[in-house]
């Protein structure tokens, strides 16, 4: 159940963020390469994009190998120290999203690209977290 409960986690979070093409490209990536056998066994007829590939191996997730359960687990402690990160830059940046983004709406990036293009005038601890968190996500 723990491992189900990862992958589906961790699909739903690569479909977010492979979606949006934006976050951690290079992890996805990854776990698609370690997945490779069972996408050619399991989801070759399946269109990609959209997640549709990652909602396959989701489907198959008691066939999958140890490599790619492995690469899932990887990639979903990325994402969650993702998450932390950006709860955490909601919280400390609340004041400056409500006067500088309130207009912005959430998703693909919108809300830190915002805070992004107004930096100069933000907060100085929101200035520093959108700083480190721009600076992580364009490595």
């Amino acid at each position: 159940m723990l491992k189900f409960k990862r992958l589906s986690s961790a699909a739903l979070a690569i479909g977010l963020t492979v979606g949006s093409g934006v976050i951690f490209p290079a992890s996805a990536q990854g776990v698609l390469e370690a997945c490779e056998p069972e996408i050619v066994e399991f989801c070759s007829t399946v269109e990609p994009g959209n997640g549709r590939v990652l909602s396959c191996l989701y489907a198959h997730e008691t066939k999958i190998s140890r490599t790619c359960g492995d690469a899932f687990d990887d990639i979903g402690d990325v994402i969650d120290g993702l998450f932390f990160t950006i709860g955490s830059t909601l919280a400390i940046c609340d004041a400056d999203l409500q006067k500088h983004c309130a207009d912005t709406r959430f998703g693909q990036g919108r809300l830190l690209s915002c805070l992004a293009e107004v930096q100069a005038d933000l907060e100085p601890a929101c200035s520093g977290v959108v700083a480190e968190l721009s600076g992580e996500l364009a490595n």
